[in-house]
């Protein structure tokens, strides 16, 4: 069959999950096959790991034959799909990728239209905004992956159900612009009523209906707007809609039918405008410690993430990136760098969050949410009492801001959740040692272990390039002994240049020594061992006994101490004496925690990792 011949392959998510063959509808009727669909749909012409699909198929209770059972489905997706399968649905470790064409996914043709006219309305083209926005929201043919019920596809749907509701916003915006909008008020009641809390939409209804002359009614749409924000979540209504109130009662809003068009933005907060009932915080928040002096070898992520998020200061929706990896692999370095690039497009500011997940103190997410509403609204900012209360309250005091939010060191996607912004020009840059599957992240960056000459730059780049160049042998077996680790090669770095007498080879003969290599690797609060017992210690007692075990039987199949040690699916399995599946799900959850890595169909444990397990569980070597 020819190209020509071939049918086109359309995807949709926005409403039940569906493909399509040309004109051909085709049938995937079973829940799990339409839950793998969808997954793969939601990160199109990405890798979706085996493990993120079995979380979207099963949520928290897989079956133990889960992994096959996904294989089984992608076959049977393949065979109902027909011949054009073979070219959309490729596998590639550690799972699957769906190819989609330019324009054959739902969500992609919305947000092309949404973007359009975003840049139509920025150029005074509201009409065609207008006209773009009914476009894109035709392509919602009920609520977005209907049917699907795991904790993935709930947070997705939730986030799709925000953008469209936020089209449904620009595009009453837009059409306040043009001439008499009395069409509007039928409309716009309607989406008040199902969505009391958006004070945006309130504040506009009450401008639409005080141009025409209805200032009673508008007058009563702000007292409901007041009755329920104090009663559903304890507050005031906030500045934009106060603003709304206040130029209705000074006679502002332009009340003859034939007036100037309404325009929302008065009512709107702009800039750095305080939360509800506090005073205008002096300056604005730039609160990002200072970028890293040195990062080597992470051009690639840094202008991924550099992109991601300019894109997000001008795009349409706001934008999550996470940025993964093992202990002291340069997560928030790389995050920092990256951030400060892009100051000069986030002019309401950059918020810094450190969550200590991996500390022994962690910040709470209530903790997190009243640093941030105080750092935006001011010391004096009245705090709801309940999380969801704050989310909600930071939320409203995003709108309208372009801010960047940098949640660093967190250990599950539910502490994320309340910090997700609804409105564009917003980022949220999560660092992470596991993959936080379960968010729906726009970009994802998965750092390894630098490689071995980019590690001696690294070390070159602390001690002195000719200090590094005259033991070119040491520096290499330097680098070896940290594993690729910038945190380790800048400990270590760390050592030589308070020690400018020593040589090389000789800290190179301190690390070759594993009683003494994890020493060698602390100099103030450049500790490895510290950092790699912050996953230990978020392990559940079985998984930590699980650990100990893989470390002695690597010891015992002769992998010297602080070497690579290799561990099949079968060892595991038998070790534990498990069925395969379940040992590999225990296995999945340690390469999670960065404290085994997959390789291959099998795993390994990193050398450092091993020191630590062997120093701290009490492993025999």
């Amino acid at each position: 069959m020819n190209e020509k011949s071939t049918p086109l392959l359309t995807f949709g998510i926005l409403g039940p999950v569906e493909v399509r063959a040309g004109e051909r509808r085709v049938a995937v009727n079973s829940a799990k096959q339409q839950a793998l669909l969808g997954a793969t749909l939601l990160q199109a012409n990405a890798v979706v790991s085996t493990a993120r699909l079995v979380d979207a198929i099963w949520g928290d209770e897989p079956p133990n034959t889960a992994p096959d059972l996904v294989q089984t489905y992608v076959s049977t997706l393949r065979r109902s799909i027909g011949r054009p399968a073979a070219a959309c649905i490729v596998t590639r470790p550690p799972g699957y990728l769906m190819r989609v064409e330019r324009g054959a996914l739902d969500l992609h043709r919305f947000e092309r239209l949404a973007a359009e006219a975003e840049r139509a309305a920025t150029g005074g083209d509201h009409e065609r905004a207008t006209r773009l926005l009914g476009d894109a929201l035709a392509h919602w043919r009920g609520p977005a992956l209907a049917g699907l019920d795991s904790p993935l596809f709930r947070a997705a749907a939730a986030r799709l159900e925000e953008l469209r509701l936020l089209a449904t916003e620009r595009r009453f915006e837009s059409a306040s612009h043009l001439g008499d909008p009395a069409w509007m008020v039928p409309e716009l009641t309607a989406f008040v009523a199902e969505y009391p809390l958006r004070e945006d939409m309130r504040a506009l209804l009450m401008l639409v209906l005080y141009r025409l002359g209805r200032q009673a009614d508008a007058l009563r749409v702000y007292q409901q707007g007041y009755a329920v924000l104090r009663e559903e979540l304890g507050v005031e209504p906030g500045i934009g809609l106060r603003r709304a109130h206040k130029a209705i009662l000074d006679g502002d809003g332009a009340p003859a039918a034939d007036g100037p068009p309404v325009d929302v933005g008065a009512a709107r907060t702009r800039g750095p405008d305080p939360a509800p009932r506090a005073e205008p915080a002096p300056g604005l928040p730039y609160q990002l410690p200072p970028p890293p002096a040195r990062l080597v070898g992470r051009d690639a992520a840094e202008r991924a993430l550099g992109d991601a998020l300019a894109a997000a200061a001008e795009g349409y929706r706001p934008t999550l990136v996470t940025v993964d990896g093992p202990a002291g692999v340069g997560k928030t370095a790389l995050a920092l760098a990256a951030a400060h690039r892009v100051r000069d497009r986030f002019p309401d500011g950059q918020l810094f969050v450190p969550f200590h997940a991996t500390r022994p103190r962690p910040t709470s997410v209530d903790g997190a949410l009243a640093m941030l509403l105080r750092s935006l609204g001011g010391p004096g900012t009245a705090l709801p009492p309940s999380t969801d209360e704050r989310a909600a309250l930071l939320r409203s005091t995003l709108t309208e801001r372009r801010i960047l939010l940098l949640l660093d060191d967190v250990w599950l996607a539910a502490h994320v959740r309340p910090f997700l912004a609804a409105h564009p020009g917003c980022a949220v840059v999560v660092t992470c040692r596991r993959t936080l599957a379960d968010l729906d992240a726009d970009l994802r960056l998965s750092l390894a272990p630098l490689p071995p000459a980019q590690a001696v730059e690294l070390l070159a780049l602390a001690v002195g390039a000719a200090r590094v160049a005259a033991e070119a042998g040491a520096a290499d077996d330097i680098a070896a002994a940290c594993e690729g680790l910038p945190l380790a090669v800048r400990a270590a770095a760390a050592r030589l240049v308070a020690r400018p007498g020593l040589d090389l080879a000789a800290f190179a003969a301190r690390l070759a020594d594993p009683d003494d290599r994890l020493e060698q690797l602390a100099a103030g609060d450049l500790d490895v061992r510290e950092r790699i017992e912050g996953s230990l210690v978020r392990l559940d007692p079985d998984d930590r006994a699980t650990l100990a075990q893989l470390a002695v039987s690597a010891q015992l199949a002769g992998a010297g101490a602080g070497q690579l040690a290799e561990l099949t699916r079968d060892r595991i399995a038998g070790l534990l004496r498990q069925p395969v599946g379940d040992a590999e799900r225990v296995a999945d959850r340690l390469a999670d925690a960065r404290l085994l890595e997959h390789h291959g169909l099998g795993y390994r444990m990193p050398g450092l990792v091993r020191l630590v397990i062997e120093r701290d569980l009490g492993s025999s070597r």
